[in-house]
């Protein structure tokens, strides 16, 4: 009896070691990848691989219909990011630092069509708003980034991306997979959000164009390596430089930025004249731009001009250039129109403005009464 005892136990043993390693073995192969250590939410292989599969069907005609993209994809696609992004040394902000970094480079305002909360968790900016209808932006979310340049920011896993389709960053080999992110994504994410200097330097040099847009479209001056940056890439290119200068948000709000005149001042001698003649060059171009976003305000209009004006003098003074600046404002019908706006807001509390602007507006020509 004692014997049968142990026989029935050993048998028991070797049925749960057994056991333990079939376990083992779904757990490597359903293998779990987490977003953030403390996530609730994995997303694991065969998840990823029903998604893979799932999104096949959008690549033929036949099949598009059966299935349509959302936010799950989304979902699965940040939490690959973030898992990628924390193997590559990512250190995750608190909330509010996220939060207030976003909305400092992004200036995200919600109630602009330009931005959307989708659900609690994202926002998207749609970098194209196509006919300007929420509903085409909405049929629209998913597809490509080339397509629609929407700019997703998870608050979850506090990181933007872009949407792809798995099959971009995924591949599988019979049921193995291998997840590679895009260094795009990993780079941005490390500039923005863990002041990243090799990643700033690897975007420089290998995704500009976001850079670019962080200055000419968002408004986002604080950085002044990157203002420098933006700037001499633009410097032959009058229209981009003045996207420089100033910039208008999504709610109409138009800001001038004279961190960028603070920069041109400190400049040496020849890259100082450079800056200032693409300006006096802008200037030409938006005095005669009959389709400039100015026009609907010609407030705004007179304030931004004529704070490039006054500022572009104060700093081309002792280059020979004093008379190079407002004197293009005073082409147009001697300058009245400006000069009323100027006058209705105090010459903007700037003491010397209404001096400069009176001497140098007919350009070396003195004005009657001013000889």
């Amino acid at each position: 009896m004692k014997n049968k005892f142990f026989h029935i136990l050993f048998l028991s043993l070797i049925f749960m070691q057994c056991q333990n390693k079939n376990n083992d073995k779904i757990n490597k192969d359903n293998k779990t990848i987490n977003a953030n250590n403390d996530s609730k939410s994995m997303v694991n292989k065969n998840i990823i691989i029903e998604t893979l599969e799932n999104q096949r069907l959008l690549q033929n005609e036949e099949t598009e219909d059966k299935y349509t993209l959302s936010q799950k994809d989304l979902d699965i696609l940040s939490e690959l990011v973030s898992d990628d992004l924390r193997s590559k040394g990512y250190k995750l902000s608190t909330q509010n630092e996220f939060n207030n970094k976003i909305q400092m480079v992004f200036s995200i305002n919600t109630q602009c069509i330009d931005y959307q909360n989708i659900g609690s968790r994202y926002i998207v900016f749609h970098g194209n708003i196509m006919d300007g209808s929420k509903a085409t932006l909405q049929d629209n979310l998913y597809e490509s980034y080339s397509d629609t340049g929407n700019l997703f920011f998870d608050k979850k896993n506090l990181l933007i991306i872009n949407f792809s389709l798995l099959k971009s960053i995924v591949s599988k080999t019979n049921q193995d997979i291998s997840i590679n992110i895009p260094q795009n994504i990993i780079a941005r994410n490390k500039y923005l959000f863990n002041d990243s200097k090799t990643d700033y330097a690897w975007l420089k040099f290998n995704d500009s164009i976001f850079l670019e847009k962080l200055v000419k479209t968002f408004g986002y001056v604080d950085d002044n390596d990157l203002n420098l940056f933006v700037m001499n890439k633009n410097i032959s290119d009058a229209e981009e430089f003045g996207k420089i200068l100033w910039n208008q948000a999504c709610d109409s709000t138009i800001k001038f930025h004279k961190d960028i005149f603070n920069l041109i001042s400190k400049s040496d001698n020849d890259k100082k004249i450079k800056y200032l003649r693409i300006i006096a060059d802008y200037l030409v171009k938006e005095i005669k731009d009959k389709n400039s976003v100015l026009n609907n305000n010609p407030s705004k209009k007179a304030e931004i001009l004529g704070k490039i004006a006054y500022y572009s003098t104060k700093i081309g003074e002792d280059n020979n250039m004093y008379y190079d600046f407002f004197s293009i404002l005073g082409s147009e019908e001697g300058g009245i129109k400006f000069e009323e706006e100027f006058k209705k807001k105090n010459y903007y509390n700037i003491s010397d403005f209404k001096n400069i602007w009176e001497e140098t507006k007919t350009g070396e020509v003195s004005s009657p009464g001013m000889e």
